[in-house]
């Protein structure tokens, strides 16, 4: 029995940007919803290629869903540490990307797609820099490294790698903490607390 590492590589990979994707779901859970929708968004684009590589598909449907998803994690990093866009500009951008993968996998130069994954990439690390967040800005350079790596070698595992940290790490990136549950008793401070247990004795 012949041992390939290379079908294992990209079956580890894959898992892991699966399970990315799921995670970065479940942690979306926390945000408003201009960042939480376009989080999610970008982890459903992310799970397709996951799945492609399986099937040796993995540099067609990258260009399709790389430059969709980047300026998806855009959008989020804008609406959490910047200025976001408004509807209509965000559906712009979306469909200007969208034309510019679709020429891509019919042919034309790859640049259509990876240059705007790329350039969105670059908003992503300084929409993170106007907000002091440092694992924001990893985001953003491993979602850099990733377009930098297809460009490279096409879909390869790095990709996956790169792209599973980029959507772990803006869903965790300055996550607010859990709310408090409704039902929680407010406790009052703890000098009040003395002075009200001396009132009843």
């Amino acid at each position: 029995m012949v041992f390939d590492s290379g079908l294992v590589s990209d079956l580890l990979a894959s898992a892991a940007l699966l399970a990315a994707a799921v995670g970065a779901w479940v942690l979306a859970c926390r945000l408003r919803a201009d960042a939480r929708l376009p989080l999610r968004f970008a982890a459903m684009l992310l799970a397709a290629p996951a799945a492609a590589t399986l099937l040796d598909l993995a540099d067609a449907v990258f260009l399709l869903v790389l430059p969709l998803a980047a300026v998806c994690l855009m959008l989020a990093a804008l609406a959490r540490f910047g200025r976001p866009l408004n509807g209509f500009s965000a559906s712009l951008v979306l469909a200007l990307v969208l034309a510019g993968g679709l020429a891509a996998l019919l042919g034309a130069s790859a640049m259509l797609a990876l240059g705007p994954a790329a350039l969105a990439a670059l908003v992503t690390v300084a929409a993170a820099l106007h907000g002091r967040t440092a694992m924001a800005s990893l985001a953003g350079l491993a979602l850099l490294a990733a377009c930098l790596a297809f460009a490279g070698g096409g879909g390869s595992p790095g990709v996956l790698l790169f792209c599973a940290a980029a959507l772990l790490g803006l869903a965790r990136a300055g996550a607010p903490p859990p709310a408090r549950s409704a039902l929680a008793v407010e406790q009052p401070p703890a000098h009040l607390r003395h002075r009200l247990i001396d009132g009843a004795r």
